[in-house]
């Protein structure tokens, strides 16, 4: 995807996110145990201001739900102004900008796509807390670059910290298959990731879902009883349990 794209994804996110019914912002937010619809909405406007500060260039600390966020139907205005001010900052810099991350150095691009990821995902986890399985699916094309965001960045990231992968998980493999757009990745677990591969050898299991499902899968938003499943599910629960954030 373009920054573009990554931008009007962000956009689209964005607006669904401050759409929310304020009568649902008290419900149960299933696939974020602990938190309520309300709870995410504050969580998504306190990364927001976090990067931001990132972007801007000013140390604001990372805080899971943002503790300013105040209570009620009024987090909806809270959230869209964080949101403006979001889109502001990284419209005003230039695309290969140096920026600092949890990742390393990174341009600001970088921010475009990591923060249209996050918003779809947690947009569907407050449309989940109040339309369960009827949850607008994520944008299939967004989707797509969610699922190679996942195995570059958070695979190594998780794994590397909790200890590698065990060594009989070494060389499991894992193709996703995308019954909507047709796309299809190949995962490897290695010693400190789990890599999308081209390679000839046969998977361990594959899964069959829309491109949305599959990623939130990866993201242990969607049981895999939800999806098709051919193969060795336990192998499969087991590599895609290497990383949970």
């Amino acid at each position: 995807m373009t920054p573009d794209q990554w931008l009007q994804a962000l956009r689209t996110g964005i607006a669904a996110v401050a759409a929310t019914p304020p009568e649902h912002l008290g419900r149960e937010a299933l696939s974020c145990p602990g938190w309520t619809a309300r709870d995410v909405v504050a969580h998504l406007g306190g990364v927001h201001r976090w990067a931001v500060g990132v972007v801007v260039g000013q140390k604001i600390p990372y805080t899971d739900v943002d503790p300013d966020a105040p209570a009620g139907e009024a987090v909806i205005g809270w959230y869209a102004d964080r949101a403006d001010t979001l889109v502001s900052a990284l419209i005003s810099k230039d695309l290969d900008t140096p920026t600092k991350s949890p990742f390393g150095e990174r341009p600001v691009r970088f921010w475009y796509r990591r923060q249209a990821n996050e918003v779809a995902v947690h947009r569907w986890d407050i449309q989940h807390a109040y339309r369960g399985w009827d949850a607008d699916p994520i944008d299939a094309a967004l989707a797509a670059d969610g699922i190679s965001e996942w195995s570059e960045l958070f695979t190594p990231r998780r794994i590397g910290r909790d200890g590698g992968t065990p060594e009989d998980l070494l060389g499991a493999r894992i193709l996703l298959h995308a019954n909507d757009a047709g796309g299809s990745w190949l995962l490897r677990a290695d010693a400190e990731g789990i890599g999308i591969v081209e390679d000839d050898a046969e998977p361990d299991a594959t899964i069959t879902a829309s491109t949305s499902d599959l990623l939130l899968a990866l993201w242990h938003r969607v049981p895999l009883s939800h999806l098709t499943v051919d193969g060795d599910v336990a192998r499969v629960e087991r590599v895609l349990d290497l990383v949970r954030i």
